[in-house]
């Protein structure tokens, strides 16, 4: 309900813009973008990182061995690990005031992060629960969902991150074991001792994949 509001709301707003002229009219030219994932943790509003950033123009990339996150905009870098309240920023460290996470394989950053690292400016409409990222040319609106409240050590949510960093962890070892196998001849011994560990592996991710949805299941259960 709260998003069709969202959406409906945003629609009259546009079309408000065309008619009313002067700046309004200039920022009606703007490309307009909806995103949703947006979430609010321990209240800190959460912000989908790569959807944001990409709309920007930046460019993003993920090293699942480390859980680190690169994004790259006009002369701005910036690097961050996912669980870790800490950043770097063209070569300074900054600090996050809530560590990135990962939420359904997205990795999410505290909205005051994306305005600081970005140099851009952030407004939040608390009654439309919409977070809005101005720029040249570009106008962002980022619907944030209900929010997350428990994310103590033994909650589902971390439960849940954990497994999702182990998913990723399994998936760039059995990366570098598919790139192992073509060294070596399939009938030797070292081809048999790969295929070994890739089938372990695979084991491993079922049984991974299987707890992941049984506690996300449980996470939407209880709202």
């Amino acid at each position: 309900m709260l998003k069709r509001l969202f959406f409906v709301s945003f629609l009259f707003y546009l079309c408000s813009l065309i008619y009313i002229g002067g700046d309004s009219y200039a920022h009606a030219k703007n490309e307009v973008v909806f995103l949703d994932g947006g979430t609010a943790i321990n209240g800190r509003t959460m912000l989908p990182m790569r959807s944001i950033f990409e709309s920007l123009g930046a460019t993003v990339a993920w090293d699942a061995s480390s859980q680190t996150v690169t994004a790259s905009r006009g002369k701005t870098t910036i690097k961050l690990k996912v669980g870790s309240n800490k950043a770097i920023v063209n070569g300074k460290e900054t600090f996050l005031d809530s560590p990135a996470r990962i939420i359904n394989s997205t990795t999410l950053v505290p909205v005051r992060f994306v305005g600081e690292s970005l140099n851009l400016p952030v407004e939040w409409n608390s009654k439309l629960r919409v977070v809005n990222i101005n720029t040249a040319g570009k106008d962002i609106f980022i619907y944030v969902n209900d929010p997350i409240i428990n994310t103590d050590k033994n909650s589902n949510f971390n439960k849940y991150n954990q497994l999702v960093a182990l998913h990723n962890n399994i998936l760039a070892v059995y990366q570098n074991l598919e790139r192992q196998e073509s060294l070596y001849p399939t009938y030797s011994q070292e081809y048999r001792n790969v295929l070994e560990k890739e089938s372990k592996l695979l084991e491993l991710q079922i049984k991974v994949n299987k707890r992941m949805e049984a506690i996300l299941n449980e996470i939407i259960r209880q709202g």
